[in-house]
């Protein structure tokens, strides 16, 4: 699909179902591009006939993951109004705050999300029975938003981000790079909320871009995950890092109460060699039951949202898939980089880097070569929507400042060391990275998940760390597992003070550990504390 003479979205969705015209996009609703089309006409129909929406206006979306979220994204979009993506996760008083701050006229919700003394509300399960031919698309330009977005629900006052026409079809361009690794027809599994930037990249832009087809699933529940995988063995499966680092778990167990995670270590270490030499078969053979799991047919896992650890990553990678890892924010419409390893066409290794025309470098590094993250390019949002003050201090000279901290390596692979605001400085002035020590930690299988923050104890800077354990795992346990991990680091960034639990530790929506939040359960004692 050439993107390049196209003006806003709505043109996009257009040429895609053009293109792909009988052909299945929705799986299990056994719904083509077509119908996809025609839906969106019908709901734009019942937007401007019915609520007299018009460009400029917003529309807000409150649903979990239904064919009818996707319909209607490109229904107000189709008609100049920008969609308000609202998080399902949040209280009804933060969906009224963020409906009020953008002037939202009317939301199209589920009804059990549907909120009083706010904007109308509209069952967007309704069936619509709005002729299409009534349907006229408003005429949008590149730079006109398309999208609104809150940075946070739950903590102070949460910026708004805008994002374009021009945004978005940036990133349907710099998606087609990925041809070379995702084939058309493949089947995209669809359970990333779709109000998510990354839902909205990975669920409803990539399939149309990419010519492949969407499933679909609402339940957050991983049976269901399973489920689907032995029934519809989908081709590419997008996931937050916990996710992948909780089958990495249980591939890991499982392996290991059967004996054999020594050996499958050992061939796949060597998988290369092998295969070179003709026992390629020995590998497969090896990693098959990994790839059952995901229902045998699974090319490309991708994670995003959060910073998946390198070691997981490694692991995937080892076991024959290709895995996309993304970074980027909601300000930069989703993957400023991609560590992605795979084969172009002419028989070069492609490892990483930014989509289309966009830029990503490490601002002032240290001599390690850490330092801010910084990305400049098409799919970067043009401001935060009335901040001027959060806009003088996100930007310079066209950069936008993530306040993340990373590293590129030599093939431009990024990893990703923390927020700066959660940056251990220790007293001797020397960095900790909280993202590099809860990789270490998570190596042990008896750690489900981490958490890595600045502490004080006895008037001295340290790192804690709190960690969800397996139940049944002793403090002593965990102690011995703690003091052989701190041997593969530098003495002084060990974790020597730390806490247990078997509860899951809070989250956000996206699956991010919310440290902040176990600082103050912390306080609270609600952990059993090491002596």
């Amino acid at each position: 699909m050439k993107i390049q003479d196209l003006q806003n979205v709505y043109e996009m969705l257009v040429r895609a179902c053009t293109e792909n015209k009988n052909r299945i996009f929705f799986v299990r609703q056994n719904e083509t591009y077509d119908d996809l089309l025609r839906a969106v006409k019908r709901r734009a129909v019942v937007l401007a006939k019915k609520f007299k929406i018009k460009a400029g206006d917003t529309v807000a979306l409150l649903s979990g993951n239904t064919p009818e979220f996707i319909k209607s994204y490109f229904a107000i979009i189709s008609q100049g109004a920008r969609v308000l993506m609202l998080d399902t996760g949040l209280a009804k008083s933060e969906h009224l705050n963020m409906m009020a701050r953008t002037n939202c006229k009317l939301a199209l919700a589920q009804k059990s999300y549907f909120i009083d003394n706010g904007p109308q509300m509209f069952d967007i399960e309704t069936v619509d029975d709005t002729d299409e031919k009534d349907f006229i698309a408003a005429n949008c330009s590149r730079n006109d938003l398309a999208m609104l977005s809150f940075t946070s629900g739950s903590t102070g006052n949460p910026k708004i981000v805008g994002i374009t026409h021009n945004n978005l079809l940036d990133l349907a361009d710099g998606a087609q790079f990925y041809r070379a690794v995702i084939d058309p027809n493949f089947i995209f599994y669809g359970f990333l909320p779709l109000y998510h930037i990354y839902g909205v990249v990975i669920n409803i832009i990539a399939p149309l871009v990419l010519d492949g087809r969407l499933l679909l699933q609402p339940i957050l529940n991983p049976r269901e995950f399973l489920r689907d995988f032995q029934e519809y063995k989908p081709e590419v499966i997008p996931a937050v890092p916990r996710i992948w680092e909780t089958f990495y778990k249980k591939i890991v167990q499982s392996a290991r109460e059967k004996h054999v995670y020594t050996l499958m270590r050992v061939i796949v270490s060597m998988r290369h060699i092998l295969g070179a030499i003709g026992l390629g078969a020995l590998v497969r053979r090896v990693t098959k039951p990994v790839h059952d799991i995901f229902g045998g047919n699974t090319r490309v896992l991708v994670s995003a949202g959060a910073t998946l650890k390198p070691s997981i990553r490694k692991f995937y990678e080892s076991m024959g898939f290709v895995v996309g890892d993304c970074y980027g924010l909601t300000e930069t419409t989703g993957p400023a980089n991609f560590n992605f390893a795979f084969k172009l066409p002419n028989g070069s290794m492609h490892y990483a880097g930014p989509l289309g025309k966009n830029e990503i470098k490490i601002h002032n590094p240290d001599k390690y070569g850490v330092g801010e993250i910084w990305v400049r390019g098409n799919m970067v949002m043009p401001a935060y929507i009335d901040n001027p003050a959060a806009n003088a201090a996100s930007f310079e000279d066209g950069w936008y400042k993530t306040g993340d901290v990373g590293v590129l390596d030599s093939r431009g692979r990024l990893t990703v060391k923390g927020r700066m605001k959660q940056v251990i400085v220790l007293d001797s002035g020397k960095n900790v990275y909280p993202d590099e020590l809860e990789d270490l930690y998570l190596q042990n299988d008896e750690i489900l998940a981490a958490a890595v923050f600045e502490y004080t104890i006895n008037g001295k800077i340290v790192p804690f760390a709190v960690f969800q354990v397996k139940p049944g795992t002793t403090m002593a346990h965990v102690t011995t597992l703690i003091k052989t991990s701190n041997l593969k680091i530098a003495p002084y960034k060990w974790v020597n003070h730390f806490a247990i639990t078997e509860a899951e530790l809070p989250q956000t929506s996206a699956k991010k550990i919310k440290h902040f939040a176990v600082r103050e359960m912390l306080d609270a004692g609600a952990f059993e504390i090491a002596k």
